[in-house]
């Protein structure tokens, strides 16, 4: 077989089988998301009201005081769970056991939020519920650096970028503090 034949079968066989062509975009591409693109995104698959039964055991954090207090010593990452705080003096738990939910407390320790994520993958959807099971808003988690959140009616509400959420107008308007 000539050099031209075997140069001919690769190049047909290049042009015809588009997982060869085409395998570096189809495996290392990465998901990139604008406002608009992001509420799509979330949008799909939306449910607004969530059964309440879901997040009965999980209205009072129970290690309240414990928790508060590995944030304050900046141990946010615990045996069963991760913990977030918020400078509105709220704070987040993501158990290790229920890697689909984090539940979001006030300073108190009552449940005042639930989310659900769905999937553990990025980027992945996530709607959050109040505790008489209503949403609240939805987003996307991009990355664990960079998350879009919308009202219900598609508004959007923040752009998280590390640690600080953005508005519309790239005016910062909460920030976080979290395990990297």
């Amino acid at each position: 077989m000539n050099v031209r034949k075997i140069l001919t079968i690769i190049i047909i066989y290049t042009l015809f089988n588009p997982f060869f062509a085409f395998a570096d975009t189809m495996l290392f591409g990465s998901a990139e998301y604008n406002v608009n693109s992001a509420r799509e995104k979330a949008a799909d698959g939306v449910a607004y009201k969530i059964n309440k039964n879901i997040f009965q055991s999980k209205l009072y954090d129970y290690d309240n005081k414990s928790n508060l207090q590995n944030i304050i010593q900046g141990n946010l990452e615990l045996k069963d769970r991760t913990l977030a705080f918020f400078s509105d003096s709220t704070y987040g738990i993501l158990y290790k056991d229920e890697p689909y939910s984090v539940y979001y407390y006030d300073a108190d320790g009552f449940l005042i939020y639930i989310d659900q994520k769905s999937s553990l993958n990025y980027p992945y959807n996530f709607y959050k519920y109040d505790t008489t099971g209503n949403l609240v808003n939805m987003g996307v988690r991009v990355s664990k650096e960079e998350t879009y959140i919308y009202s219900p009616d598609e508004k959007l509400i923040a752009h998280w970028v590390g640690n600080n959420a953005y508005d519309e107008n790239n005016n910062v308007i909460m920030k976080r503090r979290y395990s990297k």
